[in-house]
């Protein structure tokens, strides 16, 4: 039995995932095409990619048209701003003989046309790693000389993730956490929650937008958190951290720099490890000076 008036039961403050279901009208049922874009400084490559790309719709069935080539980084942002609504593939050259190199022009791009499909073309696959501080989230990596097989499987990949997506639409879920803090309710959407830290038997939510705090333990929100995949991880006895708001991994200081620019810190076990967590996020930051 519980007695007195100020007795606290952690229990009250639940964590709980709910789901909205939005049904989408798809008018006409059929999806959009793929507008194919590309950006090549050596006129042979990018003839090359245009006649591989036409060639891959066709024999696959694809819906896939290419809608502009140049060498022109300056009108392959103009397109992203006018055309951020339709369906879009870029094929970039990173080392663009231009004021402007692919890696820039990618995090431009991805700033008007954030849904977009990115594919970055390079002899140098070491460049490949560099993309990671540009948060520029790249669909696929094609090494030059690049084959018609490479750039058939990419538009195939494409193809297939744009016709899941759709899928997944009719019926998307995204996922909500509810937070009783207080006597107030917060919803919060996973995607928004950058990291979550322990102070004294509290946790505090640090999202986008705003910090929510309410009294719990990492351990009995970690597997909740995680419900919907597997973005969350617990990097240390006092932080989970939201591995798609990942800004920097820095080993020499043990600590990870989220996006919101604020620090959380690894232990020593998990500092092994969270190069296994990234995967290919991770950009090796240690400073040997």
């Amino acid at each position: 039995m519980l007695k007195g008036k100020n007795v606290f039961v952690s229990n009250i403050h639940i964590i709980m995932f709910i789901f909205k279901w939005l049904i989408l009208g798809v008018i006409g049922g059929g999806q959009m095409p793929i507008n194919l874009v590309l950006c090549e400084d050596k006129q042979v490559i990018l003839n090359n990619i245009r006649a591989s790309l036409e060639k891959a719709a066709k024999q696959n069935g694809i819906d896939a048209d290419i809608c502009l080539m140049t060498d022109n980084p300056k009108r392959i942002i103009e397109y992203s701003r006018q055309h951020s609504q339709g369906v879009n593939a870029y094929f970039l050259d990173i080392n663009l003989e231009t004021n402007m190199n692919g890696l820039e022009l990618a995090k431009q791009i991805r700033s008007h046309d954030p849904h977009c499909y990115i594919t970055f073309i390079t002899g140098h696959p070491e460049l490949c790693m560099t993309v990671f501080k540009y948060h520029i989230e790249a669909f696929e990596y094609l090494i030059k000389p690049v084959s018609y097989q490479a750039i058939e499987e990419c538009l195939i990949s494409i193809d297939k993730h744009y016709s899941q997506y759709l899928s997944n639409q009719k019926y998307n879920k995204d996922a909500i956490i509810i937070i009783r803090s207080g006597t107030s309710d917060y919803s919060v959407e996973l995607n928004d929650i950058i990291y979550v830290e322990s102070i004294n038997q509290k946790l505090v939510v640090h999202t986008r937008s705003r910090n929510i705090e309410f009294f719990g333990y990492l351990k009995d929100i970690i597997n909740d958190l995680n419900k919907n995949g597997e973005s969350f991880y617990r990097c240390h006895r006092s932080y989970i951290i939201n591995i798609n708001h990942v800004k920097e991994v820095n080993y020499r200081d043990s600590c990870i720099i989220m996006s919101n620019g604020e620090k959380c810190y690894m232990s020593r076990q998990q500092k092994g490890e969270i190069r296994n967590v990234l995967g290919r996020m991770v950009q090796d930051y240690d400073d040997t000076l």
